[in-house]
Formats: C-alpha cells, structure tokens, sequence
C-alpha cells in the first residue's frame, strides 16, 4: 500500500510565518528604493528639459551666455513660451505647489514662497523661477516640486532648489553663497557616498540637487 505525504496544518503555518517575516522585512525596503529611482529620474529628466529649454533660449536670442539675454527682466515670458503650462498662479499664489513640505529627516517644515509667479508644466512639474541680479553674477533661483502638489512632498524626494548661473549652467551651489563641501560617508555595503548635511534638513531640497550629480543621481541620502 503505497503511503502518501503532505504537509501538516502546523508545518504550513510555519512556511506562511516565515514567508511573512521575511516579506514584512524586505518589501519596505525595495519600495523605497523602488521610490527613490522613480523620484530621481523625474528631477533628472525635468531639470535636463528646463537646461535644454535655457540653452535654445540662448540660441535663439543669438547670445553667448544667459547673462547676456533678457531673460532676467522677463523670467514669465521665457516660462509661458519655452514651456507649455497648465496651470498658471500669480504673485504670491502658490497654490501650483503643496501647502507644506517637510524635510527627509522630519526636522524641519516649510511653507512654499515664491516672490513671482509660479507654473505646472505639462510634465506635471511644479516652478517658480526668480531672477536675483547680483552685481554683475546674476543667475536664477529655480524651485521645482516634480509632481506639483502630489505627495510625498518632501525636500530632496519631490521638492528641489538648484540654480542657473550666468553662462546657463545648472548648480546645486547658490552662487550668492560660499559653497558647501559634502562629506564622505561609507555604507553598510562598502560603497562611499557624498553627503551634503544641508540636504536632509532642508524641506525645500537645497543641496539636494548637487548630492545627486556627485552621486553619479543616485539617491543615497
């Protein structure tokens, strides 16, 4: 009589715990990697965009540099015609962007506050760029929430500040202000990363756009 096996009640049980454990273990971690690649490429492909658009306002205004352009008497003119908008919001109106933004370390929070008007791009990309004429080294301050209002509404996640100096560069440095040294940090793995403190303590992302470009735009803070 041939005896036939199968597994008890218990020993099933047993396998689901397991399984359980090690789900509850490893699932959060890969979202949020997961999460991490999906904010990184949206704040790479809408700043590379913004770059390209600055580069054929360049162009097609038949300058040398962006210091050498109108761009800094007329910010809402290059906005509305190098970019198709959806949503327009005036002086002092930044209902484009969320209510509130937090920092990653939770330290912080911050109102957004935009001394012009503000924009959401077709790309569902929230702005608002400001002109600062600083004695000859102009450039522009340019805040972007890469899906507008939509949470997670964090700086350095969703929310991020970088500039646009006067030869039409991007930076993560405010060139009004001595830039800051990231430090070297090694992780559990062996890897080293550059870590700008400013970053994690800073709801409207400052310096978090300059921690991905040293980290070859892995998000590691």
């Amino acid at each position: 009589m041939n005896k036939k096996f199968a597994f008890t009640l218990t020993e099933v049980l047993i396998t689901l715990s397991i399984v359980g454990v090690i789900s509850a273990m490893t699932v959060p971690t890969l979202m949020s990697k997961y999460q991490k690649e999906a904010q990184t490429v949206q704040i790479r492909k809408a700043s590379q965009e913004f770059a390209n658009a600055i580069d054929m306002y360049i162009t097609n205004e038949g300058k040398a540099s962006l210091a050498a352009t109108g761009i800094f008497d007329d910010v809402d003119g290059f906005i509305t015609s190098n970019f198709k908008t959806i949503k327009d919001c005036g002086a002092n109106d930044t209902s484009c962007f969320a209510t509130n933004y937090r920092s990653i370390d939770n330290t912080k929070n911050s109102a957004m506050n935009c001394a012009g008007n503000s924009h959401t791009l077709a790309n569902s990309a929230s702005i608002c760029v400001t002109a600062v004429k600083n004695n000859g080294n102009p450039y522009l301050t340019v805040v972007m929430d890469t899906n507008g209002a939509e949470k997670p509404n964090i700086g350095g996640r969703d929310m991020f500040t970088f500039y646009i100096e006067k030869d039409g560069e991007i930076t993560g440095d405010n060139p009004n202000a001595q830039p800051v040294a990231c430090d070297l940090h090694l992780n559990p793995d062996g890897t080293v990363t550059n870590i700008c403190p400013e970053c994690k303590n800073s709801p409207l992302g400052e310096y978090c756009y300059k921690n991905l470009e040293e980290n070859n735009w892995k998000m590691d803070y």
